[in-house]
C-alpha cells in the first residue's frame, strides 16, 4: 500500500525539468539583450510544470496535517485513557477512605453511647436490681410457710406441685438476677460495640420511626440509637429460627424482605420499647415463652380477645413479651387498613405509657 501511494506521488509530483532554452540575440551597438518571444509549445510546458508544483505543495501540507492529526489523536487518546484511570482509581481510594472514616466514626459513637448508657440508665437499673434482689428475700422468707400450707392443703400430689413451680420461680429469678448484674456492667452496649464491628447496621429511616411513634408514642424509646441489621454476623440466627427475625437491645435483625414490612418493624420495635423500659430480662422472658408454648406465644385472641381481656382488668403489662408485639403490630395493621381499632385502644394506651 505505502509502495502504490509513493509510485502515485511521484506520478503527480515529477522531478522539475529544465525548460528548454533559446538563444538570445545580440546585435551591434546595443547595450541590452532581449529575450526571444517563446514558442506555443514553449508556453503549454511551463503552465504545466506551474500546475504540477501546486499541485504537489497541496497534497505535501495535506500529508503533513494528516500525519499531525494522526499523532495528536494518539497521543490524546493515551493520555486521555490514563487520566480516565488516574482518575478511577482515586475515586476508588476516596471511598474506601471515606467509608473506613465513616465507620471509625460510627464505632466512637458506639463507645460513647456505652459510657453514656452506662451512666444515664443506671439510677434505672439499680432500681432494678433491688427490686429483683427484695423479691428473692420475699421469696425466701415465705417459703417455709407456703411448703406447709401446699403439704397440708393438697396432700403428696399438692406439694409437688407446688415443688416443681417453685423450682420453676426460682429458674427465673436467678436469670433475672443475672440479667440485671449484666445491665448493671452496661453488658447490652458492650455486645452491640462488638457486634457492630463486623456488621453494617443502618439507623431507622424517618418512614419506619414515623410508622412506629403512631403505635408506641413519640417519645417511646431513644429512636437515635436503634439500628437495624439486614444480616450480619447474627443473620446465621435466621437458619435457625425459620428466618423470624429478633431484637437484641437496641439492634433489629432482620432480611430486606421483613424491613420491607413495617407492621413486623413496628412488633421489633416494641422490643426495643420493653428493653429500655424493663432491661435485657425481656429477651429471657421472651425466649422462655416461645420455648414453652410455640407459635402460640403471639397469639392474644384476636380483637375479641382484648375484648374479653378488658372486661376481665387485665393490663397490657400482664401479656407475655410476644403477645405485646403481636397486639402493637396487629394495631398498626389495622390501623393502616382501616380495620377495628377499638379493642385495643385501651392497652395501646397503657404501652405509650411505658406500662410494659
Amino acid at each position: 500500500m505505502a509502495i502504490a501511494k509513493a509510485r502515485v506521488a511521484q506520478a503527480a509530483c515529477p522531478q522539475s525539468r529544465p525548460a528548454p532554452t533559446r538563444a538570445v540575440e545580440h546585435r551591434p551597438g546595443r547595450s541590452f539583450s532581449k529575450a526571444a518571444p517563446l514558442t506555443p509549445r514553449e508556453l503549454l510546458f511551463l503552465q504545466r510544470n506551474a500546475g504540477n508544483a501546486a499541485v504537489c505543495q497541496l497534497l505535501a501540507e495535506r500529508a503533513d496535517t494528516r500525519a499531525k492529526d494522526q499523532q495528536s489523536t494518539v497521543q490524546r487518546g493515551f493520555f486521555g485513557d490514563l487520566w480516565s484511570g488516574i482518575k478511577k482509581a482515586a475515586g476508588a481510594i476516596g471511598s474506601a477512605l471515606s467509608g473506613a472514616a465513616k465507620w471509625v466514626a460510627a464505632r466512637f459513637g458506639d463507645a460513647a453511647e456505652w459510657l453514656v448508657n452506662l451512666f444515664r440508665d443506671l439510677p434505672g437499673r439499680l432500681l432494678r436490681f433491688g427490686k429483683t434482689i427484695a423479691d428473692g428475700l420475699i421469696g425466701m422468707a415465705t417459703l417455709i410457710p407456703e411448703a406447709i400450707g401446699a403439704l397440708i392443703h393438697g396432700g403428696v400430689a399438692g406439694f409437688a406441685r407446688w415443688v416443681w413451680e417453685k423450682a420453676k420461680g426460682a429458674g427465673a429469678w436467678l436469670g433475672t438476677l443475672v440479667s440485671r448484674v449484666f445491665d448493671l456492667l452496661g453488658g447490652p452496649e458492650l455486645v452491640e460495640f462488638v457486634l457492630h464491628m463486623v456488621s453494617n447496621a443502618s439507623p431507622l429511616s424517618s418512614t419506619e420511626r414515623t410508622a412506629a411513634q403512631g403505635v408506641l408514642g413519640p417519645n417511646a424509646l431513644r429512636w437515635d440509637e436503634v439500628r437495624i441489621d439486614e444480616g450480619g454476623v447474627l443473620g446465621l440466627v435466621f437458619k435457625l429460627n425459620q428466618g423470624r427475625a429478633f431484637t437484641t437491645f437496641h439492634t433489629i435483625n432482620m432480611t430486606a424482605t421483613d424491613r420491607s414490612n413495617l407492621s413486623i418493624v413496628v412488633h421489633e420495635l416494641t422490643h426495643v420499647d420493653q428493653y429500655e423500659h424493663a432491661g435485657s430480662v425481656y429477651i429471657g422472658q421472651a425466649l422462655g415463652d416461645q420455648i414453652a408454648e410455640g407459635s402460640h406465644a403471639y397469639d392474644y385472641g384476636g380483637t375479641q380477645g382484648l375484648e374479653d381481656a378488658a372486661k376481665a382488668g387485665k393490663h397490657y403489662s400482664e401479656f407475655g413479651r410476644e403477645r405485646q408485639a403481636q397486639i402493637a403490630q396487629d394495631y398498626y395493621t389495622d390501623t393502616t387498613n382501616g380495620g377495628q381499632t377499638s379493642p385495643y385502644e385501651p392497652f395501646i394506651k397503657e404501652l405509650q405509657k411505658g406500662e410494659l
